[in-house]
């Protein structure tokens, strides 16, 4: 069977890889020069490791990440460094990885810590059949019930909001309850990372489908009109690129995929010498007065003699694709968040200059899932015959993220065997 994979992401390194172990004919198009999506990676002449261009990690329930990562022979390459999530709130960095650190966030009462740990418990213990349930209602108000007033607008409310707008204009009080549930049962006290980084995988992946006789041409975008070439094409694209690549498709459908609201991601990276957060990977921004929403020091997971002996630190925005953010240069953007990084670090001192940060855009970056989002959740099968469809849109209630990316492509190669 001839099969062409349209996106050069994971969800369809995954698919090829899966298809070719089965001989059948696979042609992978990328249209960017270098393979991996918005899990592609960049790297200095003077850095031993490559960096992922928006901050990526494992959890250690990364169940189908892993499996292939094993099956590729890389598993002396996943490693479980220590890491640190906190909060900023009010001035202050607040520990908050262990269920002991929670149990010490002072701005919450000693009984609306109990409660915001027995619900997470809760919460991890639910059945994924419980989303459909979940889905019935809005993040934004089931988390104040359930959590209760005050966790809400100090631990919860802000996080929403920033990431995905105001209560009014934005989608904070659109994304379902679904959605929130995921993230929390989701999420593991350790996490892990790949040596090298994730170009590691893209690479062995890579080397594996053209080892097995697949094709992987970059650099070139498919044609719809040359779809009748291939017995099966499986689009991995976004959903708003999918309808502009296929512009018969029904009006109905285009207009239900149309309807999935998106963020697009911008993540300034700084390149430094000074140490940015003392020990914190991961820190959340607890005040929405901040122009952007965390804080991500990859050198407190990494050991920085891997980057050059710099320190690399995220600074991390989701934003619709009106935003005036992302029409600013990177010199531009810093000058804006200068400030604000110097309430965290008053001791930061930095001028942005060509060589001292990158800036990275990723469009269609993550979907927005509203209520009841299983009634307009794209299929693998589309009205075009022999195409379908594999994207971010579908691996709900889950977030996006390169576990669900590959998990995604393997279930779209089994469907079209």
């Amino acid at each position: 069977m001839k099969v062409a994979i349209v996106g050069g992401g994971f969800s369809g390194l995954a698919a090829a890889y899966k298809l070719t172990k089965t001989n059948h004919e696979v042609t992978l198009f990328e249209k960017e020069k270098s393979l991996g999506g918005l899990s592609g990676t960049f790297r200095l002449p003077s850095w031993q490791w490559a960096i992922e261009k928006h901050y990526h990690h494992f959890f250690t329930n990364d169940f189908s990440a892993i499996k292939l990562i094993k099956e590729l022979g890389l598993s002396q390459k996943l490693i479980f460094p220590a890491t640190l999530t906190s909060v900023y709130y009010q001035g202050k960095i607040y520990p908050f990885n262990t269920p002991e650190q929670i149990l010490k966030f002072s701005p919450l009462s000693i009984l609306d810590r109990f409660r915001l740990g027995a619900i997470s418990v809760f919460f991890k213990l639910l059945p994924p059949s419980f989303a459909l349930y979940l889905e019935k209602m809005t993040a934004y108000e089931g988390v104040k019930k359930i959590y209760g007033k005050n966790a809400f607008e100090i631990v919860w409310e802000p996080l929403l909001v920033g990431k995905f707008g105001p209560p009014d204009g934005g989608y904070a009080k659109i994304v379902n309850l679904a959605w929130f549930w995921a993230r929390v049962k989701k999420r593991t006290l350790s996490l892990s990372y790949l040596a090298g980084s994730y170009q590691a995988l893209i690479d062995e992946i890579a080397s594996a489908i053209q080892k097995n006789g697949g094709k992987i041409i970059t650099s070139v975008s498919f044609d719809p009109k040359s779809s009748g070439r291939f017995d099966k094409v499986i689009i991995t694209t976004p959903s708003p690129t999918f309808i502009k690549m296929f512009p018969e498709l029904p009006q109905d459908y285009k207009k239900r995929l149309s309807s999935i609201p998106h963020l697009y991601a911008l993540n300034l990276l700084l390149i430094t010498k000074e140490k940015f957060l003392k020990d914190t990977y991961w820190l959340n921004i607890n005040d929405r007065k901040f122009p952007f929403i965390s804080i991500v020091a990859q050198t407190n997971m990494i050991d920085k003699k891997y980057y050059g002996g710099n320190h690399l630190t995220w600074i991390g925005n989701y934003l619709p694709d009106n935003h005036v953010y992302l029409k600013m240069t990177k010199e531009e953007l810093f000058n804006l968040y200068l400030p604000y990084l110097k309430r965290i670090n008053p001791h930061f001192n930095l001028q942005p200059t060509t060589d001292n940060s990158q800036l990275f855009f990723g469009s269609f970056a993550q979907p927005v899932f509203p209520v009841n989002y299983s009634k307009i959740k794209p299929d693998f099968k589309t009205p075009i015959p022999n195409v379908f469809l594999a994207n971010m849109d579908m691996v709900y209630p889950w977030d996006r993220g390169v576990n669900y990316a590959i998990e995604l492509g393997v279930k779209a190669a089994e469907l079209i065997k």
